[in-house]
């Protein structure tokens, strides 16, 4: 059920890495009846102003799409995250990689529902490593700034990123909903 903060809130769907290891696009695996690129979409747009594609120069979709801007030459998620930040630096990002199936409504209202603006970002704590999960997570306009100190010293971890700054750790109600696939082992195990 989409809230009341849902103006101002964009949607980026983070599919612009290789898939090396899965060896095919993991935004066009089917796990629900259709690509995940477009259950992502689906399940984001109730919630969000827009919701993105983030791509790499190779890709193509046939949603709307941000483009990871060339100048950043990392291979990194961070690159999607600048990208559109740069596209749109007075909104805020609800961001979810493309290979967590298991991400549904009761993630997203749950995460939306707890979101902090006075914070940097709204993250969840991965409760096995304690660290807090970049790929699922709200990044707040003012993470923009610091989001481009950290690229100009080289740096491209965006959880990192997200340790040095004051923001809003959530405990994950369910870890399963942290859960990436990226192998093809993985991905034939995988049962919804």
């Amino acid at each position: 059920m989409p809230l009341n903060s849902k103006t101002n809130i964009k949607g980026l769907i983070l599919s612009g890495g290789l898939s090396s290891r899965m060896g095919t696009e993991k935004r066009l695996l089917n796990y629900h009846g259709k690509t995940q690129e477009q259950y992502l979409y689906d399940l984001m747009k109730p919630f969000c102003d827009e919701v993105f594609v983030s791509i790499n120069e190779n890709q193509q979709t046939t949603l709307p799409a941000i483009q990871d801007v060339p100048e950043i030459n990392v291979k990194s998620p961070i690159v999607g995250i600048f990208s559109a930040f740069q596209q749109f630096p007075d909104s805020a990002w609800l961001v979810i990689a493309c290979d967590m199936p298991l991400v549904n409504q009761e993630t997203i209202t749950f995460l939306l529902e707890n979101r902090n603006p006075e914070k940097y970002a709204t993250a969840f704590e991965n409760p096995e490593e304690h660290f807090p999960e970049p790929l699922l997570t709200i990044f707040e306009p003012r993470f923009y700034q610091p989001l481009q100190e950290f690229l100009k010293q080289g740096k491209k971890a965006t959880m990192r990123l997200l340790q040095s700054l004051d923001i809003a750790l959530l405990q994950v109600p369910d870890i399963q909903m942290l859960k990436n696939v990226n192998t093809t082992e993985e991905y034939n195990s995988f049962k919804l």
